[in-house]
């Protein structure tokens, strides 16, 4: 390799830069794709990555970045999630708890066996 490129800035090549190439682009992680994703999953939580690799035509690999790097979610029980909860998901399942423990009242132990 390094002879190859010795021989290239012998033979007039002034810059160490890759040099354009034909083919597909160089990422797929783009703000389009990352709406299609989002808006896949907001349709159907329980949708697999191969479904939306082969719907955008991308690869597995990509879609996961996009889904756990850009869109900062995670799968849980079969369903995508948002790996922070918002402060109405927070109060809700405070309230839920709540609800809980006034339901059992004095009777948790009863529950626990």
């Amino acid at each position: 390799m390094v002879k190859k490129w010795a021989r290239l800035f012998q033979q007039g090549r002034k810059s160490c830069e890759d040099d354009p190439r034909p083919g597909r682009p160089v990422t797929v992680v783009t703000e389009e794709n990352v709406r299609k994703i989002e808006k896949l999953l907001l349709a159907d939580r329980r949708i697999k990555l191969c479904q939306i690799a082969e719907e955008l035509q991308i690869s597995k690999e990509r879609v996961g970045e996009i889904i756990h790097e850009h869109m900062n979610m995670r799968k849980i029980s079969a369903r995508w999630v948002p790996k922070m909860l918002t402060l109405f998901d927070k109060q809700r399942r405070l309230q839920t708890s709540k609800d809980f423990l006034e339901l059992v009242g004095d009777n948790i132990d009863e529950i626990c066996d």
